[in-house]
């Protein structure tokens, strides 16, 4: 036995780098092998299993033809639903129902709700189905104003912005250390 264990040693000695790859590659390739056979063979049983009825007295069926049943009693529960689906009321708070009442749902309600008449100079064709493209008259723009304050921004001076930029490089030379 330990002549054996000897002379395999020395055969895996002799071998190098390229000769383990090729050698562990085929046996990686042949377990590959065995598997996928062993997968299509399940498979092909599993098709010709017979399953017995909940009813003694039937006989059994095939695997396929349960499946076959099931999927007409999924036609039928779907047929059930669009003709007798009758949906519960959904019992909206009141923060919702004053969301959904105030809600801007298109562009339309959006222009009606709006305090400023909005006025068009021309409607183009888009080439999609029921979309107008409407260009906006810029010249009876005068009597809109803004529907949000923005924010004034404040400008730093020149100086003040230099000691920040250096008070910024002493921060990351003093982190970086």
């Amino acid at each position: 036995m330990e002549n054996i264990v000897l002379t395999i040693g020395g055969l895996f000695k002799s071998f190098n780098l390229s000769d383990l790859f090729f050698w562990g590659a085929t046996l990686i390739l042949l377990l590959l092998l065995v598997y996928i056979v062993y997968l299509i063979r399940n498979e092909e049983e599993e098709k010709n299993i017979m399953v017995k009825p909940f009813n003694p007295n039937k006989e059994p069926i095939k695997l396929n033809e349960v499946k076959e049943e099931k999927k007409d009693n999924i036609k039928d529960i779907v047929n059930n639903i669009e003709t007798n689906y009758d949906p519960k009321p959904i019992d909206l708070s009141k923060y919702e129902q004053e969301m959904e009442n105030t809600a801007i749902i298109s562009y339309d309600e959006l222009v009606k709700k709006a305090s400023n008449k909005i006025t068009y100079e021309d409607e183009y064709e888009s080439g999609l189905d029921e979309v107008v493209v409407k260009k906006v008259d810029s010249t009876n723009m005068s009597n809109t104003q803004e529907l949000v304050d923005l924010p004034k921004a404040v400008l730093m001076s020149y100086d003040s912005e230099e000691a920040f930029l250096k008070a910024l490089k002493v921060l990351q030379k003093n982190l970086v250390r």
